[in-house]
């Protein structure tokens, strides 16, 4: 897999001075994906985690994905604890044990609701 990203330092070019692309080319296998991120392993086994609302193309096919509006909710878990859920820039996160532990909780589902 071959996915052209947006060069963060892009903006801030004129700041080095060398010369800086404006895009990035990373290749490696896909080991990842949640809503907002696209994890790429290379041969060497270094991962890069990219954030899909900079990437441009992936094997040279152009992709757009629409980033969800920022979002912040409390919710009660099972037990009657109360955690607070949001979603940055398409990155979900959540308070409880579950979502430190596996990066993934019921809990996150209530910000699609």
């Amino acid at each position: 897999m071959q996915i052209r990203y947006v060069n963060p330092l892009w903006e801030r070019r004129d700041l080095y001075a060398f010369h800086i692309s404006q895009y990035q080319t990373y290749v490696g296998n896909k080991v990842g994906e949640d809503f907002g991120q696209i994890r790429l392993q290379r041969e060497d086994g270094f991962i890069h985690v990219l954030k899909k609302a900079d990437i441009v193309s992936i094997d040279n096919s152009e992709v757009d994905f629409k980033i969800p509006e920022d979002k912040k909710i409390s919710v009660v878990g099972s037990k009657g604890d109360l955690y607070e859920v949001e979603r940055v820039q398409g990155i979900e996160k959540c308070t409880c044990p579950a979502f430190k532990f596996r990066k993934k909780c019921k809990h996150l589902q209530e910000l699609a609701a």
